[in-house]
């Protein structure tokens, strides 16, 4: 017996994907596209251990867990950050970009870089 199938809403801000050249200007960046994914890996582990904040009517009850009180927070605060971290990223870009209306990747790229 299935229920109502959820829908699954689209990312609004995808995280960017890196490129060497990225890192090179702005090594930083490294760093938060890490933290960006562990944030993301930590919510889902989240939502799963405590499956009400999905779906207030859950088809199985399960005892309350541990932590329960400090998700809600948590996630809220896990949420601020990653908008802090995308601003982040889009001045540095926007940074790059105005230097000189241009990306300069350091000249021509042959077939033999990767």
């Amino acid at each position: 017996m299935s229920g109502p199938r959820r829908t699954r809403r689209a990312r609004e801000d995808p995280p960017a994907v890196l490129t060497p050249f990225d890192v090179m200007d702005a090594p930083e960046l490294a760093a938060l596209a890490v933290l960006e994914h562990a944030i993301d890996v930590a919510r889902v582990a989240l939502l799963a251990q405590h499956i009400d904040l999905i779906d207030p009517d859950p088809p199985f009850r399960r005892e309350p867990q541990p932590g329960g009180d400090l998700t809600r927070p948590f996630l809220a605060r896990a949420h601020a950050l990653l908008i802090v971290i995308r601003r982040y990223r889009a001045a540095i870009a926007k940074a790059a970009v105005g230097l000189d209306g241009s990306r300069d990747d350091g000249g021509g790229s042959s077939d033999d870089d990767f």
